[in-house]
């Protein structure tokens, strides 16, 4: 492109007006973005912003994007209800940027809040509701698609597997209707109701969305997406039991990942590998992979992650016959769980440290670990079903007929209610 320059007639026709807008953008703009540094940033800031805002005009994005983070300001402070009674009143709120602004926010509390997740996708509904005319009917269906989508991932994650499965069957039908082919919006909405389908033990179903999500990406070229689903694949298939599959999938993925781009999906991956692994019995390899989880975990600390991979530690130190390691380690994880109000993997961990018990017949040990349980059964997050089961561990402690099998089975029965019921 160095001695490239514009035909006179080209040139002409552009000073003119006449050239037309297909070929300004085919002939003029590479032109000047070669010619100038400062104009290929831009361009490229234009491109982030096209795909952090989701619209396909450049106007849009530019002029949207800059100003949704001011609008969010104004409804960021105030309860639920008067967030939905200032969007209904004020036009100025009434803008694809701040829409989009307002999903990527419910994205991000999914897990850490879920039920906050759950308002916003509906403020994002709001939104939608009142965009007008000045955008594309097709583009405004597929956003509105979006928005059910995430409404329907965060219901999934509260455990309201029904009313999320009501969420998707809105955002299938809104995507229908669009007919705009975006391949990035059906990908992302085809890989969150996945997880649906996964939480419903629906395997098959969470395989093939899943499958339908990568060819998407691809043909999308969006490699990010190729990784993201690929890894939550590899979570559909170690729920099912296929931990071959999973921990080949998860192999190959870490392997394709760009570190520098996105390091911590490389963490997300080497971290499932090595659940993986361990729920394979595969301790031996689980035990390699330890030092790079920690240099990963170490440079990107995520407090729970730490407590997640000191957990599996504990695991392969008790498969090792390390016991005092083990028992250590599941003490310390145990405690910060119940620190942390998590219920759920507090019971888990402690049922890991009973099979620690059991099997060096450590009879004092077990009633006194299961009269520590009380602070489990008051979590919300453990539900009914799984009170019950270890209610049934607390008695069998108490008269001394604990096996290390049963222990397996509830542990098992425990892991599968979890992610029946939304919570993983």
């Amino acid at each position: 492109m160095e001695d490239y320059h514009l035909s006179l007639e080209t040139l002409a026709r552009w000073i003119a007006g006449t050239l037309e807008h297909d070929e300004v953008l085919q002939l003029v703009v590479p032109h000047f973005l070669e010619k100038c540094p400062v104009c290929r940033e831009r361009r490229d800031e234009i491109r982030r912003l096209q795909k952090e805002v989701g619209h396909w005009s450049e106007e849009v994005v530019v002029l949207e994007g800059l100003l949704a983070p001011e609008l969010w300001e104004r409804l960021e402070d105030r309860s639920y209800p008067e967030q939905v009674r200032e969007v209904e009143g004020d036009e100025d709120l009434h803008i694809w940027g701040l829409c989009q602004l307002i999903l990527a926010k419910s994205r991000e509390a999914v897990f850490s809040n879920p039920a906050r997740a759950v308002d916003l996708a509906n403020l994002a509904l709001q939104v939608v509701r009142h965009l007008d005319d000045a955008y594309d009917p097709s583009w405004i269906l597929d956003l509105r698609a979006r928005c059910f989508a995430y409404l329907g991932n965060a219901r999934r994650v509260l455990g309201e597997l029904r009313s999320a499965d009501d969420a998707f069957a809105k955002a299938d039908s809104c995507l229908a209707r669009g007919g705009t082919g975006n391949r990035e919006t059906e990908a992302e909405i085809l890989d969150l109701k996945s997880s649906l389908r996964r939480a419903q033990r629906r395997f098959p179903e969470a395989l093939a969305l899943a499958d339908r999500a990568l060819v998407l990406y691809q043909e999308s070229g969006d490699s990010r997406g190729v990784w993201k689903t690929s890894i939550k694949k590899s979570k559909i298939l170690e729920e099912a039991g296929d931990f071959s599959g999973a921990i080949d999938l998860l192999q190959l993925v870490s392997q394709e990942i760009d570190p520098d781009r996105e390091p911590r999906f490389v963490l997300y991956s080497k971290f499932n590998l090595l659940s993986c692994l361990i729920a394979a019995e595969r301790f031996d390899e689980a035990e390699k992979l330890l030092p790079e989880i920690r240099a990963l975990s170490g440079s990107q600390p995520q407090p729970v992650d730490l407590l997640r991979l000191h957990w599996m530690e504990g695991l392969i130190d008790l498969n090792a016959g390390r016991l005092g390691p083990a028992e250590a380690a599941f003490r310390d994880v145990q405690r910060e769980f119940l620190s942390r109000g998590m219920g759920y993997d507090a019971a888990l961990v402690s049922l890991d440290l009973a099979r620690l018990y059991a099997q060096e017949g450590c009879t004092d040990d077990l009633k006194k670990l299961a009269s520590e349980l009380m602070p489990i059964f008051e979590s919300r997050d453990v539900h009914r079903e799984a009170i019950v089961a270890l209610l049934m561990f607390q008695r069998a402690c108490a008269e001394e007929r604990t096996t290390v099998e049963m222990i397996r089975e509830i542990a098992a029965f425990l892991r599968r209610e979890r992610r029946g019921n939304g919570m993983s």
